[in-house]
């Protein structure tokens, strides 16, 4: 298959503002996510995808940045922009947040292995005991059915998880085919959306399947200041 990673990122985070050009360990975020992508050897094309100046001349030292334009409400609108810019074709594109610094190759292998057929989006989860960090609002928790198809992400512990002690924790990256792209961006903002501020909410509520696979791998995405230092321990 033909594959493009496409990483958005935007300087106006409301809870950590300029955080792709905040260093962690000395490397920029978006660097070390872009550089972690890159050894995956799993992608014909890596871009990435922002409205600001300084990430794109950052990103063009060492990568391939698209500028967009600030039009987009969300990451997944922006990687479609890009992608439409580039005027090229691909099979499956991936979208990788610009805050998952350590993502790793087989995480996004075994994304791309359930990217078998249109009109589904993909994503990842890990199993996870309880403790302080899932009640954390940046990490998102899911519920799948027995399909492996995901039935509600939520900020808060879901009370199904609560009472089996069987958590999911999402990992935010997703994959999809060019159409179905197309489609979940053209979609109204939905109430769900709204109150959880996640935008799978509004794929879901539109009837759109997301594929899920289990992966025993973590990572985390850094956005506040506590995840910060979170990201900072790590590398140390």
């Amino acid at each position: 298959m033909n594959i493009i990673g496409i990483i958005p990122a935007r300087m106006e985070s409301k809870r950590l503002p300029g955080k792709p050009l905040i260093e962690i360990g000395g490397v920029s975020m978006i660097r070390r996510v872009y550089e972690s992508v890159l050894k995956s050897n799993l992608f014909e094309k890596i871009i990435v995808a922002t409205p600001n100046q300084e990430i794109h001349d950052h990103v063009n030292e060492f990568g391939k940045a698209v500028m967009t334009s600030n039009d987009p409400l969300n990451g997944t609108e922006r990687v479609f922009e890009a992608y439409k810019k580039l005027d090229e074709k691909f099979d499956f594109i991936v979208n990788i947040q610009g805050d998952e610094p350590f993502i790793k190759k087989e995480q996004l292998s075994d994304l791309i292995s359930i990217c078998k057929e249109p009109n589904k989006i993909c994503t990842l989860v890990k199993k996870e005991e309880y403790s302080d960090n899932l009640e954390r609002e940046s990490v998102m928790k899911v519920v799948i059915n027995s399909d492996s198809e995901a039935m509600y992400f939520s900020r808060s512990l879901i009370p199904y998880q609560t009472v089996k002690k069987n958590y999911l924790k999402h990992i935010c990256i997703y994959a999809y085919d060019p159409s179905t792209l197309k489609k979940i961006i053209s979609l109204p903002e939905s109430s769900l959306e709204k109150y959880e501020s996640l935008e799978q909410l509004r794929w879901l509520e539109n009837g759109f399947k997301i594929n899920v696979k289990i992966t025993n791998l973590d990572s985390f995405s850094i956005d506040t200041k506590e995840d910060l230092i979170l990201a900072e321990n790590y590398i140390n």
